[in-house]
């Protein structure tokens, strides 16, 4: 089988110099060949060159898109790959040595699932603050990318969710009949909203397809000090709740200045909440308030420039 590993990147050459390292490690099995393709989104620091230091040791292809965000990235990179299989991951994290070769395993195993993804474990570059030590799977998974769903392996089921990005894989054949990447979704340099990876998995687990979890395939996600803030939390929510209003999850009928009462109304509740509850609480009780508070100031923010488009065009009004 023929791989293609694809790995975006945004100005962020040292810690792609890393994750690059741990590339040299893999264990590949015989029966594979792989490429590596290394997609540089418009970064003006040192990317290309590092790309180059690795060059007479990885199978690599440098590629540079000009688009910004990592799901037209990815798009292009999926464009350029030949591989059977197209694995993706990211530019900060540590990849086991035989990460590849389980998802390679996977997808041949099982020819009937169509997507495939493994554990991410999270690794701090300085021990974590208690709150969010505490809250790391149970709230907040996808901000300090954390991914587990126990040691066996199996196909997903419809109430676990589905992967994260930096450790998926899709067999060629779902592209090649048209499937990509929104690009209005997604990191793109202006924001953290995310989204684009679960909404491509849920359409095709919604067509019939199956998706398949292995566990062995590890990745270790690498978190810098400045994941390690509220404010960081607030605004991957934020990101969050952007892309929840575009996915079409909220009605942009009956608003108050450009979006729905009941987010309003959740925004103040939890808003109060949180204040309320920021200091002598558990954090479990005021981290989920600025969750909900964070989420509702995405979707309002969304939904009231969605608000403003329409009434660009004549059709609605603030």
């Amino acid at each position: 089988m023929h791989v293609s590993v694809i790995i975006c990147t945004y100005n962020r050459c040292d810690s792609l110099r890393r994750t690059l390292a741990t590339c040299c490690d893999l264990i590949i099995h015989n029966d594979v060949v792989w490429e590596l393709l290394v997609v540089d989104n418009n970064s003006t620091d040192a990317t290309k060159q590092t790309c180059h230091e690795f060059s007479d040791k990885l199978p690599l292809r440098y590629i540079f898109e000009a688009k910004q965000g990592l799901s037209a990235a990815r798009n292009r990179g999926i464009n350029e790959a030949s591989g059977e299989l197209i694995v993706f991951t990211d530019d900060d994290v540590d990849i086991a040595v035989n990460w590849l070769s389980e998802l390679w395993r996977a997808a041949t195993g099982h020819p009937d699932a169509v997507f495939f993804g493994g554990k991410i474990i999270p690794r701090w570059d300085q021990p974590p603050p208690q709150w969010i030590e505490d809250s790391s799977k149970a709230l907040l998974p996808g901000v300090v990318m954390c991914f587990d769903r126990g040691d066996s392996e199996h196909f997903l089921t419809p109430n676990e969710g589905v992967f994260y990005g930096a450790n998926m894989a899709f067999r060629k054949t779902l592209f090649e009949k048209g499937a990509a990447f929104r690009e209005d979704l997604g990191v793109n340099g202006a924001g953290r909203m995310s989204g684009e990876e679960s909404e491509l998995m849920v359409a095709f687990l919604a067509a019939g397809y199956k998706g398949f979890y292995a566990p062995k395939a590890v990745i270790y996600h690498r978190n810098l000090r400045n994941r390690m803030t509220e404010r960081y939390v607030r605004e991957w929510f934020i990101g969050y709740g952007m892309s929840e209003v575009r996915c079409g999850e909220v009605c942009p009928e009956h608003c108050w200045f450009g979006a729905p009462p009941y987010l309003w109304r959740r925004l103040v509740e939890n808003t109060l909440k949180y204040v309320c509850t920021r200091w002598p609480c558990p954090s479990a009780v005021w981290l989920q308030a600025e969750i909900n508070m964070a989420t509702a100031w995405g979707m309002i923010t969304e939904s009231r420039r969605q608000a403003r488009v329409r009434k660009q065009a004549g059709g609605g009004r603030l």
